[in-house]
């Protein structure tokens, strides 16, 4: 019985420590709030979460954390580095695509980072330290890209493990199909509306049945966000810091 009572201290020490350590680097919101208790610095947002709409609206997310509701996201405290290549696009095309960058941003709270252009096409294999590729591909290039199937945009992001059973994304790629996109005939706010449509994917939102949403599988026309498409997004740029 001594020698119990005399280690007992020790193994609930080494269980408070183990623990704390735990709560300090687990990316979730219980860390997080832990973190700030102890005053232990961490990552802080580079832009402010984004209120949710008075609004609401359908929206659905591409991928959730392991036996939650909660969203798979990128890190809100750290930028998403995007590059663009141009070949096989119109002239605007850096022009509105930098334009959806930015109205997606804005929706999201997460700062995206214009790495510039680049003559990489490698849309499927995309790296955790790869920049997001977004850029044009003729049909049938990639597959789902073809004239039959009728899409015009691919997007979308990987998640991988981060740790303690949490996952999050760090690359993603938008594929353009070139020849709707230079046709000459569509307008710029609907190009516009096609790339946003895309980085709603790369940031992990899913269609939904609502036309009124950008979301929608099939846009009628539609040029800006709805109220579920901001509610979404909103909720999406409020993932974990790591």
């Amino acid at each position: 019985m001594g020698r119990w009572t005399r280690s007992t201290p020790t193994l609930m020490l080494a269980s408070l420590v183990f623990t704390v350590g735990i709560l300090l680097v687990v990316p979730t919101a219980v860390g997080q709030q832990f973190r700030g208790l102890i005053h232990f610095r961490q990552p802080s947002r580079i832009l402010p979460a984004v209120p949710l709409p008075a609004e609401h609206g359908p929206y659905a997310f591409e991928q959730t954390q392991p036996g939650s509701d909660d969203p798979v996201t990128y890190n809100p405290c750290k930028r998403i580095e995007y590059v663009v290549n141009p070949a096989g696009g119109p002239p605007d095309a850096l022009a509105f695509i930098s334009a959806a960058v930015a109205t997606v941003s804005r929706a999201s709270g997460l700062a995206f980072q214009d790495d510039g252009t680049t003559a990489d096409t490698d849309f499927e294999h995309r790296s955790a330290g790869d920049p997001v590729l977004i850029g044009f591909v003729e049909p049938g290039e990639i597959k789902g890209m073809s004239v039959e199937s009728g899409h015009i945009g691919l997007g979308g992001s990987t998640a991988y493990d981060v740790g303690f059973g949490h996952r999050a994304y760090r690359t993603g790629m938008v594929a353009l199909r070139s020849d709707w996109f230079d046709t000459g005939e569509v307008s710029r706010a609907e190009k516009q509306a096609v790339v946003m449509h895309e980085l709603g994917h790369v940031l992990g939102l899913d269609h939904v049945k609502d036309p009124h949403q950008l979301m929608a599988a099939e846009n009628t026309g539609l040029t800006t966000l709805g109220p579920g498409d901001r509610e979404g997004l909103a909720l999406l740029g409020r993932g974990a810091c790591r």
